[in-house]
């Protein structure tokens, strides 16, 4: 079960549930709706949230801690004025800006990620020593294919499987799994910024980004 949490006004609330129930038409999904921070807060001690739509007064330092931090595995949409003032110092995958005068052209934009990061709560199931280990996909952070071994980076820890690189690259890619290069698949939830020659995740760790694989990923969210 995919569940929403607004924080948000009715009519971005009503605008937005129309477009999601297109997104989710085949995934069975929830939203509440909140005018308070603090009834937020509540309600997250009876059940947890996938995915956050906040309104742009909520783009404070306090909301930042509060909620994006503390939930590592959500995905946070802000609905602001001017999404530009935000995406020049904020490259996080998982935290999303639409324009308030342009909701519809903008979540369509962003919602093959919305839904590809909303069911990440699927499990990945391998053998490792013996050893039938279930993943998580938002719990693992990036793919690394060495020699003939693929290293699963995780929160669990380190696993390696001995499998194609392209052939996970298909089974992830549903998930927002991105092929950053040759060499590695990232999970765009845990991308924190895009440089020039690599990407940065949520951990400080840099992952390598070829130029070719650079282009091949801006062209697919033109």
């Amino acid at each position: 079960m995919i569940r929403v949490a607004f924080l948000e006004y009715e009519r971005e609330v009503k605008d937005i549930v129309y477009l999601m129930s297109k997104t989710f038409v085949e995934n069975d999904w929830t939203f509440r709706t909140y005018t308070k921070a603090s009834d937020l807060m509540k309600g997250l001690k009876n059940e947890s949230y996938q995915i956050f739509v906040f309104d742009e007064i909520f783009k404070t330092p306090r909301i930042e801690s509060v909620f994006v931090h503390d939930n590592p595995n959500s995905l946070f949409i802000f609905v602001v004025e001017n999404k530009y003032r935000y995406l020049k110092e904020d490259q996080r995958g998982r935290v999303l800006y639409i324009e308030r005068d342009r909701i519809q052209e903008q979540y369509e934009e962003i919602q093959d990620s919305i839904l590809k990061q909303s069911i990440q709560t699927d499990l990945y199931r391998l053998t490792y020593n013996g050893v039938d280990v279930n993943l998580l996909y938002e719990e693992i952070y990036y793919l690394e294919k060495i020699d003939k071994m693929v290293y699963f980076h995780t929160k669990k820890g380190e696993f390696h499987q001995r499998i194609n690189m392209s052939q996970l690259e298909t089974l992830f890619s549903p998930y927002g799994f991105l092929r950053v290069h040759v060499s590695f698949l990232v999970n765009e939830k845990h991308i924190s910024s895009w440089y020039k020659d690599e990407v940065e995740l949520t951990t400080g760790k840099r992952i390598p980004l070829s130029r070719q694989q650079k282009r091949k990923i801006s062209a697919n969210k033109k």
